[in-house]
């Protein structure tokens, strides 16, 4: 028990030291955004861009030996881009969305909250029809359940983890006031754990996974000649894992939880602005 107690104290130094480095990082990524986008407007350019709105998502949760929650989910996102063509890429993403999901048998209240900051590059035709930006940087997820099974007392998950997002984002120009695109993310993990609520304070070490992408498919119409405005419909899928719990006991049993799948069809609207 008291080496269970130690590696708690030390996976939770850890995790306090990641997750100062995250903001850290996320913050310096948009003091650099903001000083880049201050220049480049200076001097008359529309490099920037923002886009805000709502989402829909079908949730599809996979817990080992349950059977499958199913329910619906709303939120909301915002994204900032600094995106010059042929030029240095960066961008900040947020994403929030809550719902309840159900089997026979119980119900899981979810909550998902995601922040990314990026940093790539942006390739461009010579006639700027289409635009191809390769990236990478530093992601967090926030997925915290609720747990209600009639007759028993209802158990809180809370999951935090860090994770690499590597991706490739496409835009093509169909006409002057239309443009299409294709986006992929992979999102490898590095550093999961879990809080269970009954036993608050004590967080639990998981295994990372590999398996989580993100594929969207941005369908864009610009109100205005300059694109300075525009409505974007962006319908997406997603797959991410939570890997088991690697605590053990003393004798090598396992004290841990079991891997989560999740699988999210939806879509975004979006109000997008350049500047």
């Amino acid at each position: 028990m008291q080496i269970i107690i130690d590696t708690i104290g030390e996976k939770m130094s850890q995790y306090n030291f990641l997750n100062g480095k995250a903001v850290r990082f996320l913050s310096i990524v948009g003091l650099l955004l903001m000083g880049t986008m201050h220049a480049e407007n200076e001097i008359g350019t529309s490099d920037s861009y923002l886009q805000i709105g709502g989402n829909y998502t079908y949730a599809n949760i996979d817990v080992g030996g349950q059977p499958s929650f199913h329910g619906n989910l709303g939120g909301a996102q915002g994204i900032y881009e600094y995106q010059p063509s042929n030029s240095i890429y960066g961008g900040l993403r947020l994403a929030w969305k809550q719902g309840k999901t159900e089997n026979s048998f119980a119900n899981r209240e979810l909550i998902y909250v995601d922040a990314q900051g990026r940093v790539g590059y942006t390739y461009a035709s010579c006639c700027n029809d289409w635009l191809l930006t390769a990236f990478s940087g530093v992601g967090y997820r926030y997925l915290g359940h609720k747990l209600k099974q009639s007759e028993v007392p209802s158990v809180k998950f809370e999951y935090n983890e860090f994770y690499v997002p590597v991706g490739l984002l496409s835009e093509y120009f169909l006409c002057s006031c239309w443009s299409i695109g294709l986006n992929s993310i992979w999102m490898p993990q590095v550093f999961p754990t879990v809080e269970i609520i009954p036993f608050k304070g004590t967080y639990w070490s998981l295994k990372n996974t590999i398996g989580n992408v993100l594929v969207e498919l941005p369908l864009t119409y610009y109100f205005t000649e300059d694109k300075c405005y525009s409505l974007v419909f962006k319908p997406f899928y997603e797959h991410w894992e939570n890997g088991r719990s690697t605590a053990k006991t003393s004798g090598g049993e396992e004290l841990g939880l079991p891997k989560n799948f999740y699988n999210f069809w939806g879509a975004e609207l979006n109000i997008a602005f350049s500047f």
